[in-house]
């Protein structure tokens, strides 16, 4: 017999006769990773190749299909060629009667495509011929929809020479014969005709049964993407395809015809801006099974991945703090980078992701180390941010799922001055990777529109943040000379960067196979750790200070990933955790608190104890850093972004015309109070409430006045007892954070027009009684 050289046949006999052959693809041409029959072990290295009816072993040695289908059989070779005959004849007869039975026919000679109208006559509906290649999906971020767009080509005969077009056509346009018509005329004067309105619908049914055309999904957005609940990194020439089991290897997928197959006639594609990744070279694919199997061949297992993971280590720790203390750093900024394969179970965890910020003075050394760690995801410096607009952050956290974006040369907020792209306020809805709502033109009109949030942002500055927004939402790293290492480390990392892609492509394979359960448990246990650690470390020190649980969780969860980079670690925590549900159903109190005793010894073994004490040491001093803050300040500016964030109005407050302060005291402290609920920072109502009764008029029983409080769009006065500061417009604190310029009465002047000298809010000089 001679071999068969139908690809569509070979695929219909495949998935019919083997389960393992049931989810081919309509277009698939070469099955890769085939058990090897002709082989007494059980190798999968064969590929079969449908076009050509044959397939090969890891020697490149030849076989027809109707010998794999017999030695797979076990059966004579004549036998099975001679039922293959007898299969293929019927296959034929069945697609024949099945193009019988539609409705529309293709005829490719005349460049047409046909209606049946009874018998054996057909009328002319098309005057082209239509290739339809692939069914587009789009998410429609409006809609909150999938849309879907056909992609294909039109053939025709223009002054008698034929013409291939590519077209691209929205669903209306494929539902009536009007816009059909439209759009065909539109793209050369072709003609569409003898088909009425409720028809389209029809012919289009047979041009998709006729072609089998592929589904494309198209993303907006790269790095980690999920598809069909299965997750994959894609880069703009490279798809990675982690694996399911600890038996698989992970796949490094390249295009075919503009977008990376995933199965089922499934393909995704990346956005057309997409960064190249990874850095390193990933060569040329397999044209048999699309995939880069050189480089594939390149990742490190385990063992030589903890070694270079090692040196890297070492570098990294050097270059941010030498022989210091400091050098732990390294380790936390590294956890910083592997903590993106950890986002979604972090913001599940915590529902806020990590801010690291960099900060010091100018040529330092900040931006390099900000590069090294933009090495691991291979991404081109250029893509930084460079003190953005909160509209260019939006679209570089939609775009960038879960990989770096770096913000450079970040200009914080200062409070009371305007002349900021991005106020610290605006990242708190980023931070909980929650979309900010902004205004964009849509013809004559506006509309409004949400950015998905799909990363979290790296930043550089020369300046600390100064407001509660970003100080307490930051893990911040002062970079100082008289700290890092010698450049040496920099410019070894610096040449390292595809040993840093591949640490990253390597990490990859164990994707899909950690225990995402037990991490989110450690996670949970560290940083209950580190809370009580740091909480026993104050006391002793007889200090009374202010915790920040978002600097906390954001700590441990560094920790935590730092100890998860190293696969013996994983392995180990897993045997534990499990102890550990095994620990809650133990009745026996005695055995239970034995049992305990040696779970938590084995903990420790497990722990980096000079990282973790230099992280508690971190969050102590932190602590008690802001203990010495001043109660009536933190509270004075907390009110102030309260304000700015439209909280609190001036239903709540007002300036009078010669600067002094009114303040609702009770309203006040409400909003301040339902904004700080549940945290660690909240101040002592008490406490800054009677520091502002010593600058503010009281009644003759020493308390605050009940007064008449009216705003200009009050009908009726609010009777309540508030606080009068004379003069706070000298006051800076007062002045800046109750936004004196924007909210004093027209007929009061500038305070920038008078060369006045900020008073200390504890020497109030109180003569006039108050004005309300």
């Amino acid at each position: 017999m001679q071999t068969v050289v139908d690809s569509e046949f070979w695929r219909y006999y495949l998935q019919q006769n083997y389960d393992e052959f049931a989810g081919l693809t309509p277009h698939q041409q070469v099955i890769s990773n085939t058990e090897n029959v002709f082989s007494e072990k059980q190798i999968f290295d064969l590929e079969i190749h449908l076009n050509e009816g044959v397939c090969f072993d890891s020697e490149n040695r030849r076989y027809t299909l109707p010998e794999y289908i017999a030695c797979r059989n076990d059966e004579k070779i004549i036998d099975i060629e001679t039922h293959l005959e007898i299969e293929y004849e019927r296959w034929k007869g069945d697609k024949k009667a099945e193009f019988e039975r539609m409705a529309y026919v293709r005829d490719i000679e005349n460049y047409q495509w046909l209606k049946k109208t009874g018998g054996e006559s057909k009328v002319v509906v098309t005057e082209f011929d239509v290739l339809l290649d692939s069914i587009i999906e789009r998410f429609n971020i409006k809609t909150q929809e999938w849309e879907r767009y056909y992609e294909g080509k039109v053939r025709y005969l223009k002054y008698g020479k034929p013409v291939l077009k590519d077209f691209k056509l929205e669903p209306k346009q494929t539902h009536s014969a009007d816009e059909f018509s439209k759009a065909m005329w539109e793209l050369d004067f072709l003609e569409v005709k003898n088909m009425k309105n409720e028809e389209v619908r029809n012919f289009w049914f047979h041009i998709d049964m006729y072609w089998k055309p592929r589904i494309v999904r198209e993303f907006n957005h790269f790095g980690f993407v999920t598809f069909e609940k299965k997750n994959y990194f894609m880069a703009g020439n490279v798809l990675v395809k982690f694996p399911e089991n600890q038996k698989e290897s992970l796949k490094l997928i390249a295009e075919h015809e503009g977008a990376f197959p995933v199965g089922n006639n499934k393909y995704i594609t990346p956005p057309d801006d997409a960064v190249h990744l990874p850095y390193l070279d990933v060569g040329v694919s397999d044209p048999k099974t699309g995939l880069y199997k050189k480089k594939m061949s390149m990742l490190l297992n385990d063992e030589t991945f903890e070694r270079k993971f090692k040196e890297v280590e070492e570098h990294f720790c050097s270059m941010v703090g030498d022989d210091s203390e400091f050098r732990e750093w390294g380790k936390l900024l590294l956890a910083y980078v592997f903590s993106y394969f950890f986002l979604d179970d972090i913001y599940g965890h915590f529902k806020h992701v990590i801010f690291m910020y960099l900060y010091g003075e100018g040529n330092v050394g900040k931006g390099e180390v900000a590069k090294r760690m933009l090495d691991f995801f291979g991404i081109n410096y250029l893509a930084s941010l460079n003190t953005p607009k909160a509209r260019t952050v939006d679209d570089a956290l939609e775009q960038n799922s879960a990989i770096i974006v770096w913000i450079d040369e970040h200009v914080p907020e200062i409070p009371g001055k305007q002349d900021v792209n991005i106020n610290d306020q605006v990242w708190n809805s980023w931070f909980e990777l929650k979309p900010r709502t902004t205004n964009i033109r849509k013809g004559v009109s506006w509309g409004i529109e949400r950015k998905e949030v799909r990363t979290m942002p790296l930043f550089c500055s020369n300046f600390k943040p100064k407001t509660d927004h970003l100080l307490s939402r930051s893990l911040i790293l002062e970079y100082r000379k008289d700290v890092r290492g010698p450049e040496k480390h920099v410019r070894w990392l610096a040449n390292q960067k595809e040993l840093l892609q591949l640490l990253s492509l390597s990490f990859m394979q164990h994707y899909n196979t950690m225990n995402r359960e037990v991490f989110v448990w450690d996670l949970d246990r560290i940083r209950n750790n580190l809370k009580d650690d740091v909480k026993a470390d104050l006391k002793a020190r007889n200090v009374d200070a202010i915790l920040q649980d978002r600097q906390i969780s954001q700590f441990a969860t560094l920790l935590t990933v730092y100890h998860w980079i190293n696969v013996s670690y994983r392995e180990e925590i897993q045997i534990v955790a499990s102890k550990n549900r095994n620990l809650e159903e133990e009745e026996n109190e005695t055995h239970k608190e034995l049992l305990n005793e040696e779970i938590q010894s084995e903990l420790n073994e497990l722990l980096d104890t000079n990282l973790y004490e230099f992280v508690k040491n971190e969050i102590v001093k932190s602590a008690v850093i802001a203990s010495r803050h001043d109660p009536l300040t933190d509270y004075i500016e907390t009110i102030g972004t309260l304000i700015q964030a439209g909280k609190i109005t001036n239903k709540h407050f007002s300036w009078t015309k010669e600067g002094h302060l009114k303040i609702w005291a009770k309203a006040v402290w409400d909003e301040y109070e339902n904004a700080k609920r549940g945290t660690d920072s909240i101040v002592r109502r008490d406490t800054v409430e009677e520091k502002l009764k010593n600058v503010s008029d009281l009644g003759k029983d020493g308390d605050l006045k009940t007064v008449n409080w009216r705003n200009d769009n009050d009908t009726k006065p609010t009777r309540c007892k508030g606080f009068y500061i004379e003069n706070a417009v000298k006051r800076e604190l007062l002045r800046i954070n109750f936004n004196y310029e924007r909210f004093r009465p027209s007929s009061a002047p500038s305070y920038y027009a008078n060369d006045g000298q900020d008073d200390e809010i504890e020497t109030p000089n109180l003569e006039e009684d108050a004005p309300f």
